[in-house]
């Protein structure tokens, strides 16, 4: 049996040597969509990516922690937003504050508008600059067109990109050359939810693919109380939000130039109004439309594979100041320009050279009195070497620079603190690495040993854009220093044949250094940014997962966390809004999920607990308060049955255990129930 074993291993690292060979020699495959996924799953038994190093690997190998969530993972968790699909990761923090805003952190440090997670569709970044969160129901792609979530946790700024700070989600989608993904669908739901959704693959011919995407979605407002905020709202005492809406739409198409060469054209756009919360906690009604394009091309060169990007994003964000307030709008653009060439020395080296050039802009215009641009261009420049040492030891570092420069033109405020020379003559220049040893003392035990420096770069809003809203001015701080985030960690999974299942943990140091805050500058509302001390975090992460009898799956997740902050909270005589993470994140967290299959019959149920945390708010003035959010139990479930004619009854639910639930300072969270109506095609 243990010559078998050997043999059978020793196949599937001849394959996999095979597989990243091919992708090397073929310009196509340097893209994560460029692989053949389903085979390579199937055959290792366990997903495959190559956003870590530009070539395949299994998710084992990867020199970061990273956890894949498969298409079958997505459509069995019920989830109708892309942030809640992401809760069954253990060490993911998903706070939902309204009926369509999300907060998600890796590892703690989850905040309102959360900064530190760099958030990626086919490597094209979907967080939005002006602040440097993610809103999540801007996102262009329906679920049904992902292919897999790749979730990395700790800082990857070196390998990974611009804003990779305490992690990062990369979404990919199904190959539009390759894959044929086509399903229509409709949902309605508690709070007068209903959605409707199509999804389209076309062949035109054998050497171009395209797909199409578009999804309309209205629901109401969760209409509980404010919990802590609820102090500041007059009248009935109720979250007066608007009612939601989001309409989506997705092009992605893909064209075979020749046999060593590919074009890749994706545009896409949203649109989504949603009540929410800003980054001090105040409670906002929305509007954000949005809009992308991206061209692609890979080609296999003499030099290496070479892989050039070129995207461009828009933004447009109306908001109101209060619930009841005045209105303001911003508007944002970045253009990104990527070059990367992938070049394999040999079998046992591999170097990747990455060159990046960002323009981003942000102009604001509230109560028509302030018209004002700030921005920056940064320029980048890195290396990755992966050295496999041996067959089963392999290291793999890199390195990047980022160079920032920024300016600032039009209208200052009278309440300006600095004047536009200060801006233009600003820089910011900072260095980040990835350093991991992957180590397979045996066919079953992985080990891996990482360290890492990721950059927290202020955005836009931080640096400076002085916004007068009426009552007073929000001008940030061209001075603002970039707060840097270093990780040092040991991993270890170990295959459990018995429970035909896997065995995950992780011990992990985090330390935060110029941890940036927004605070009350002056008399009044009047805001700025600077930077307040240090934070640090340690922790542990335990998972178990198997599988019984082919038809029943399972999985428990649990991570405990302590963060200590060593904040100034007295900074010109007052107390920052936007910062307090020691006790402001969970210390427990608990999955727990159970999975049935058989036939036509699906049935999927995800329990969680979380323990206690507070969550601040503002109490007019120049003050923030903290209100207490008790430990709470949550449950996702979703039971399906798929006709033969490709038709799929779903019935599925959010937070089933209590009608309403306490989850920070924002209303409660609501129970929701849904009805699917889909058919593949």
């Amino acid at each position: 049996q243990s010559i078998d074993l050997k043999r059978d291993n020793q196949m599937k690292k001849l394959l996999l040597l095979s597989a990243s060979v091919a992708a090397i020699s073929f310009g196509s495959a340097a893209n994560a969509q460029s692989i053949d996924y389903t085979t390579m799953q199937e055959l290792f038994g366990e997903p495959v990516t190559t956003s870590a190093t530009g070539k395949p690997q299994r998710a084992s190998d990867v020199p970061v922690t990273m956890e894949i969530l498969t298409q079958d993972d997505i459509r069995r968790s019920g989830a109708v937003d892309m942030a809640e699909v992401l809760r069954q990761v253990n060490g993911v923090n998903v706070v939902q504050k309204t009926s369509q805003q999300y907060d998600v952190a890796i590892r703690g440090y989850n905040q309102h508008n959360s900064q530190r997670l760099l958030v990626l569709v086919n490597g094209r970044q979907v967080y939005l600059d002006h602040y440097g969160y993610t809103e999540w129901s801007t996102i262009p792609v329906r679920l049904e067109e992902v292919r897999q979530i790749e979730v990395v946790k700790g800082p990857n700024t070196a390998l990974f990109g611009f804003n990779a700070v305490n992690g990062v989600v990369n979404i990919v989608t199904f190959n539009p050359l390759y894959d044929d993904v086509s399903e229509a669908g409709v949902r309605v739901g508690t709070q007068n939810y209903r959605e409707g959704y199509y999804v389209q693959s076309l062949k035109p011919s054998d050497k171009v693919g395209v797909r199409i995407s578009a999804s309309m979605m209205g629901s109401d407002a969760f209409d509980s109380g404010l919990n802590g905020a609820s102090g500041l709202q007059t009248g009935s005492n109720k979250a007066e939000f608007n009612d939601n809406d989001r309409d989506t739409f997705n092009i992605d198409s893909m064209w075979q130039v020749s046999d060593k060469s590919q074009v890749r054209l994706e545009i896409s756009g949203s649109n989504a109004h949603l009540g929410r919360t800003n980054s001090q906690g105040s409670l906002q009604n929305a509007e954000y439309e949005t809009k992308s394009a991206k061209l692609s091309y890979l080609v296999d060169s003499e030099y290496g594979l070479i892989k050039a990007n070129l995207y461009r994003n828009w933004m447009d964000w109306d908001y109101q100041t209060t619930l009841a307030g005045t209105f303001g709008k911003t508007d944002q653009s970045v253009t990104v320009a990527q070059l990367e060439n992938t070049m394999e020395l040999n079998n046992a080296h591999t170097l990747r050279l990455q060159a990046e050039y960002r323009d981003n802009k942000m102009t604001s215009d509230v109560l028509m009195d302030t018209d004002g641009e700030i921005s920056y261009q940064v320029y980048a420049a890195g290396a990755m070497w992966n050295w496999q040492i041996e067959d089963n030891l392999s290291w793999t570092n890199a390195a990047r620079v980022d160079h920032l420069e920024m300016a600032h033109n039009g209208e200052l405020s009278a309440n300006a603190q600095y004047t536009e020379s200060e801006y233009d003559d600003e820089s910011i220049t900072e260095f980040s690495y990835n350093s991991g040893v992957v180590w397979k003392p045996s066919e079953r035990d992985t080990l891996r040993f990482t360290t890492a420096r990721g950059l927290e770069v202020p955005s836009l809003l931080e640096l400076g854009l002085d916004i007068n809203y009426g009552a007073g001015n929000l001008g940030g701080n061209p001075n603002t220093e970039t707060a840097v985030v270093t990780n040092y960690e040991v991993a270890w999974d170990r295959r459990i044949d018995a429970l035909d299942g896997l065995f995950r943990s992780a011990v992990f140091y985090n330390k935060t250094q110029d941890v940036k805050a927004i605070f009350s500058a002056q008399t009044g509302a009047s805001f700025a940014t600077d930077n307040v001390g240090d934070s640090e975090s340690y922790g542990v992460e335990l998972a178990l997962e198997g599988q019984y009898n082919e038809n029943i799956n399972w999985g428990v997740g649990y991570i405990f966390q302590i963060i200590e902050d060593d904040l100034d909270y007295v900074n010109n005589g007052t107390i920052p809004y936007t910062k307090e993470f020691e006790d402001g994140n969970p210390q427990h967290q608990l999955n727990v999920k159970l999975g049935y299959q058989k036939g036509a019959w699906e049935a999927d149920a995800l329990g969680y607990y979380v323990s206690s945390s507070e969550h601040f708010y503002p109490a007019g003035g120049v003050s923030a308060t903290f209100d207490d959010v008790d430990s709470y139990f949550g449950m996702n479930a979703r039971v399906a049955y798929t006709f033969e004619n490709d038709i799929t009854l779903a019935l599925s639910g959010q937070q089933l255990l209590e009608s309403e639930v306490q989850t920070s300072s924002t209303p409660d969270v609501e129970r929701r129930l849904f009805v699917t109506l889909s058919k593949k095609f």
